[in-house]
């Protein structure tokens, strides 16, 4: 509910970066498209985290378990992390 940022000059148009998006939510009726229920969105979001040049944005990995210790961790602002994956397995919901 709060507008956010974002510069298109610079290298957006230069590098002819993209913006992609998906509401997985719900859409008021005036701006549904048809056959775009819940389940094909929120199917469109989740291929979309399937393009292995994502993994470059990933700095690091904890388990689940670990939590508390890596929010002390990344609250500290370690400089280089961008983006921290925290893995699930059947050891962590323990």
């Amino acid at each position: 509910d709060e507008p956010v940022p974002l510069p298109l000059g610079e290298d957006f148009h230069a590098r002819r970066l993209t913006i992609r998006s998906s509401q997985v939510g719900s859409v008021s009726p005036a701006r549904r498209l048809t056959g775009w229920n819940n389940s094909r969105r929120l199917e469109f979001a989740l291929s979309l985290l399937t393009n292995p040049v994502l993994d470059g944005l990933i700095s690091g990995e904890s388990d689940f378990a670990d939590l508390p210790r890596t929010m002390r961790w990344l609250a500290a602002a370690p400089a280089g992390v961008l983006c921290h994956r925290i893995r699930y397995s059947a050891r962590s919901s323990d």
